[in-house]
């Protein structure tokens, strides 16, 4: 599954190359902290979202979950068979945004499904929770930096 992501920013890498040598318990907290995050703001932004996936909504927002990591990261999708035909979340969420616009759609062998149409675009709608998340964010870093910092 490739990894996107929905907001630059400027110097994270060396945020968190830094924040590694507070040691494993500062970032054990910050993973608690971006988990919490991720469920208050993301998750339920990205369930919404995709409730305009059209018939399948209701499936692929059933997948939506939060994930740990030191950023706050949610997952959408699983493996597990959740429609009638063998169908995934997963195999459902490329295709249900872009339709036949998307780069399945561009191959001879590859047509997608009539059924998914050109896409609901819903993937675009998931963007409300951005800013209040990343500030959350540095708020939980700031916690952590100023509670584990080597002096």
């Amino acid at each position: 599954m490739a990894k996107q992501f929905d907001a630059y920013v400027g110097g994270l890498n060396e945020l968190l190359r830094d924040f590694s040598k507070l040691g494993k318990e500062a970032a054990k907290e910050l993973r608690q902290s971006s988990k919490v995050i991720a469920e208050t703001y993301m998750v339920p932004a990205w369930k919404q979202a995709a409730m305009g996936a059209g018939p399948w909504g209701d499936v692929i927002a059933g997948s939506v979950r939060a994930g740990s990591d030191r950023l706050p990261k949610v997952m959408i999708g699983s493996s597990r068979k959740a429609v009638s035909g063998g169908a995934s979340p997963t195999m459902l969420r490329y295709p249900s945004d872009k339709g036949d616009r998307g780069r399945a759609a561009l191959g001879a062998r590859n047509r997608m499904p009539a059924a998914f149409g050109s896409g609901s675009d819903w993937i675009s709608e998931a963007k409300s929770y951005q800013k209040p998340a990343l500030e959350e964010w540095g708020k939980a870093v700031d916690r952590v930096v100023m509670k584990w910092q080597i002096i």
